[in-house]
């Protein structure tokens, strides 16, 4: 079995989980891409960029992906170390002159490699209140913040998270490459990838591709749409916007080979892990956060923005990449991912039993569907001639699926789950004239095939 056929199987699985999810979730809209090496796997999309005009979800369509801003800007900062420009580990100051204090001599001891890390001591965003008034500062204000005395924590003592921090790393680029930030990520990132729908903020041919941002989904109250806002000097922290067949692309270039951006020992040196989370947050690298799935790492990040939650992850061994992009401020992006991740690694590992050619059924597409009772819903897929039952609510759903072993009377017996379920029990089918299955017998209890 080759990781390719397990996840050309995934992608069907993992299409109609995420058709519910988006349905049941009310999520506004979602857009998600899968990579195989250099195959794009599965691009979906689901729900709508516009709730007021009912505009569907395009291939096409633009989300702000804010944090992943990061991760460019720490490609460009190693680009610069790759040709000699900048040292990753002496003072910020020496590139940047004003990036000091009287008050707190902790700033001038900070590294970019801190920063990179979010272990620079330097608070999460400041005092200008951008994420509530949707008016990003001017750099002036960033340098009076700095000025006034920003850290929390000493330096290299803990992981802070800090925009602040990646709003100084876009000027320490300015400062060594002689270019304005925005110029620099587009002429040596951007474009060079031929990421024709990615920008580093807002720009007008970006607003006309952007889905309708949205607030949180809270009862009795309808979603309230955001503005499209500019970041500006704060790009390099949480500007960028993109799509997912761009997004793509960059995850391909972080696999091993392809060194568009950077040689496989920066790449490397990226994903070295700088600061364990324990368990409270993912480890932290280079501009990569990095995580487990099971027992699977992966690298990536996620992106909160007015209206827009995202995320995307990447195995640059297995050579596999996930983007997950959703149009509200509550999008369950990060589960999402890890859903998906779940799901094809579990089809790549455990395949040949999922596939078990004992328990095939011919036309097993005849089956296939969401079951509905008063008492939840049940999801019928197949991974080769094989019929599995799962839980399309759960955020994990293959980790109790039952797999379902045809028998001569027509029943199915339930090989794997849950003790507490079916396990062990027969199911039965019944069908329509076209032999299509319409209801779902299982403990007596029927589930109405729905569309």
């Amino acid at each position: 079995m080759s990781i390719h056929k397990a996840m050309t199987d995934a992608a069907s699985f993992i299409d109609r989980w995420l058709a519910y999810k988006t349905e049941m979730g009310r999520i506004p809209g979602l857009s998600v891409g899968i990579v195989h090496k250099n195959q794009i796997i599965l691009h979906q999309t689901y729900g709508y960029a516009n709730l007021e005009e009912r505009l569907p979800t395009r291939k096409e369509t633009g989300y702000r992906i804010a944090s992943f801003s990061k991760t460019f800007s720490a490609i460009a900062a190693m680009q610069l170390a790759e040709q000699g420009k900048l040292n990753l580990d002496v003072s910020v100051s020496t590139y940047l002159p004003w990036f000091t204090t009287p008050h707190d001599p902790r700033v001038t001891s900070i590294t970019l490699r801190q920063l990179l890390s979010h272990t620079s001591g330097l608070d999460r965003d400041g005092v200008a209140g951008q994420w509530v008034t949707l008016e990003f500062p001017a750099l002036s204000v960033i340098q009076q913040h700095i000025f006034d005395g920003a850290i929390v924590f000493d330096p290299a003592t803990q992981w802070k998270y800090s925009n602040v921090g990646y709003t100084i790393v876009g000027q320490v680029i300015e400062a060594v490459s002689g270019e304005a930030y925005n110029e620099y990520v587009t002429k040596h990132i951007i474009e060079p990838l031929g990421l024709r729908h990615t920008a580093p903020d807002l720009n007008a041919k970006a607003e006309q591709e952007l889905a309708v941002g949205y607030s949180r989904d809270i009862p009795g109250q309808p979603r309230e749409r955001f503005p499209q806002i500019s970041t500006g000097v704060m790009a390099s922290a949480t500007g960028f916007l993109s799509n997912v067949p761009d997004l793509l692309r960059y995850i391909q270039a972080q696999f091993p080979g392809d060194m568009t951006l950077l040689s496989e020992e920066s790449k490397r040196e990226m994903r070295r892990v700088q600061w364990l989370g324990e368990n409270v947050v993912d480890d932290q690298c280079l501009g990569f956060a990095t995580w487990k799935v099971k027992d699977w790492r992966v690298y990536g990040h996620s992106g909160g923005f007015q209206g827009f939650s995202t995320r995307f992850a990447f195995d640059p061994h297995r050579q596999i990449g996930i983007a997950v992009l959703t149009n509200a401020i509550d999008g369950p992006a990060l589960t999402l991912v890890n859903g998906v991740l779940s799901v094809i690694n579990t089809c790549i590992v455990d395949y040949d039993e999922l596939a078990n050619v004992e328990l095939a059924v011919e036309h097993p597409e005849r089956f296939v569907g969401t079951y509905r009772n008063i008492w939840g819903d049940n999801q019928i897929a197949h991974i080769g001639q094989s019929l599995l039952r799962y839980d399309p609510a759960a955020d994990l759903p293959l980790e109790f699926v039952e797999r379902l072993r045809f028998n001569a009377d027509g029943s199915f017996t339930v090989m794997s789950g849950r003790p507490g379920g079916a396990y062990g029990e027969k199911i039965h089918f019944t069908f329509d004239e076209a032999g299509n299955a319409q209801t779902l017998i299982s403990s007596g209890n029927t589930a109405e095939r729905i569309s």
